[in-house]
């Protein structure tokens, strides 16, 4: 299977006047929120830890987690919203699995944010997508690994190109396919790329990682293979870039001053601001009681993890204010893993 088994399918036009109507809503909020460093870029909540695949990397899930009630995820989303914040992005788990991930889509739009969503993609339908156009969702990004399920990844292109072909005729909302480096033979990795990239797609890749956090090593061939892939990702030179990963790759390190728990957070499923994914308990605090203080101190602390982080979002989330200082003192490493909350292997 090829890129020429998925031919381009060019977006109508008033798909790409809608796209390009969000695009310019999102420059403006991420204008304003520049000015203003008291207010969060992104937040990823969490809607649900249960999912319908078992991939082997993966450590997000489990398989009985039932979802954040509506009536509390509106809650958490209104919060967000005082905060001014500007992208609120939904993930799992599964966030298809949610019966009300349309309405909380919805919700986030009304509260006059960004909203964005996390998939595998097996549950995808046309209805679903046209809902989700009509609740004004601004991008989907999907998980594509590998050409066929292997003990690593279910998430495969061959069970799930017609979910594709469903997207790239009918979703009004920016579809970008993100790969795990790692989950599959580095030439199927630019294969799957290559194919969505022709459906009109952006294409990713995030890299995979050591307990420690570390991204885990790749030899030449590989490397070969990742500069291809990040040739096509066409936020290549915008706030939404991830070339950071190369110089990662290059000296296994990078020097950034991290926001993380400022204008970047994850809340869980429980309600509570976590600096980012990999570091849950680290900053543990009710959402609800998060406010600007803590916002403050966040932005201005250095992160003693912040040199090898392959986190995506906490370095977009923190590249308007790169020439901004961090007057305080290091934060405390994170505390040992609790039950029920193990290292990923893995970042989108």
């Amino acid at each position: 299977m090829s890129a020429a088994a998925l031919p381009a399918i060019a977006p109508v036009r008033h798909q790409r006047r809608h796209q390009l109507r969000a695009d310019f809503r999102v420059l403006r909020g991420l204008a304003k929120a520049a000015l203003d460093t008291d207010r969060p870029l992104m937040a990823h909540v969490v809607v649900t830890r249960r999912c319908n695949l078992a991939c082997g990397y993966c450590t997000e899930y489990d398989k009985v987690s039932p979802p954040v009630p509506l009536d509390e995820m509106k809650a958490r989303i209104d919060h967000l919203a005082e905060l001014g914040t500007v992208f609120v992005t939904l993930t799992g788990g599964e966030t298809l699995l949610h019966p009300d991930i349309v309405a909380i889509v919805r919700h986030v739009r009304a509260r006059g944010m960004t909203p964005a969503l996390n998939t595998n993609g097996y549950l995808l339908t046309r209805a679903l997508i046209d809902a989700l156009n009509d609740a004004g969702l601004y991008a989907l990004q999907l998980s594509l690994d590998n050409l066929t399920p292997n003990a690593v990844s279910k998430k495969s292109l061959k069970p799930l190109r017609g979910k594709l072909r469903l997207l790239a005729e009918h979703a009004r909302f920016r579809v970008r396919v993100n790969t795990v480096f790692g989950a599959a033979p580095p030439a199927e990795a630019l294969a799957v790329a290559q194919a969505v990239h022709a459906l009109g797609f952006d294409a990713k890749c995030s890299l995979a990682r050591d307990p420690s956090g570390r991204p885990l090593p790749v030899d030449a061939e590989a490397r070969a293979v990742y500069e291809e892939i990040r040739a096509l990702d066409r936020h290549g030179t915008s706030v939404f870039s991830e070339d950071f990963q190369s110089e990662l790759l290059d000296r296994g390190q990078v020097e950034w001053k991290c926001r993380a728990g400022a204008r970047f957070f994850t809340v869980c499923e429980d309600g509570l601001v976590h600096l980012c994914t990999p570091k849950m308990g680290l900053g543990a605090k009710p959402l609800a009681d998060y406010g600007v203080d803590d916002i403050r101190q966040a932005f201005d602390t250095p992160k003693p993890c912040a040199a090898t982080c392959p986190v995506a979002y906490a370095h977009q989330g923190s590249r308007l204010d790169a020439w901004r200082g961090q007057p305080l003192a290091p934060a405390l490493p994170p505390p040992p893993s609790s039950p029920g909350r193990v290292h990923l292997t893995v970042v989108r």
